[in-house]
This record gives structure tokens, sequence and C-alpha cells, in this order.
């Protein structure tokens, strides 16, 4: 008798303790294709998502200008993320310019 391997996944992930790391590194995965889609890769180059904690997305930017412009779509940004991700896992963005 087969089981889906998605069934055992979540369980094995809470027992060895690295449920929130694998969970902040997709977040942070999905935050870079969502800009990739808005926006092309020289866009990319210059933001990136480092860390998630208390559902707070970090992400570092080289310009106040690019940080603005995300400001502005953050709501769509973070809707977009947890869609992906299928769970509330970022509530707000935050940047380090």
């Amino acid at each position: 008798m087969f089981h889906p391997l998605n069934k055992f996944l979540p369980f094995s992930l809470k027992k060895a303790k690295i449920e929130k790391q694998v969970e902040a590194t997709m977040a942070c995965q999905k935050f870079d294709q969502i800009i990739q889609n808005i926006w092309d890769d020289k866009i990319l180059d210059q933001m990136k998502a480092i860390s998630l904690k208390d559902r707070v997305l970090t992400v570092a930017i080289l310009s106040s200008v690019l940080a603005s412009e995300l400001r502005l779509r953050q709501e769509e940004i973070i809707k977009k993320i947890n869609i992906k991700l299928k769970k509330t896992a970022v509530e707000r963005l935050r940047f380090l310019i």
C-alpha cells in the first residue's frame, strides 16, 4: 500500500524542527519569483528577500526608489506569496536599504 509523500512531509519537518526554516526559504523564493514576473531580471539583481521572522519578510534593496515602488505593491506581493504557499506565512514586508 502506497501513501502520498505530501502526507508525511509536514510531520517530518516538524519532527526535525526545521518547519520554520523551510517556510522561510520558500517565502524568499516565492518573493523572488513574483518580483521577476512583475519586473525584469535587472531589478531582481537590486533586491533580495533575505529572511522571514514573525511573518515579516525582510528584503534587502539597493534603491530607495525601488523600496517605494515595492511599498505600493506590498499587499499584492504578500497576497501572491501566501497564495503560492497556501498559508498566511507573510503579513508584511520590511526593507533594508
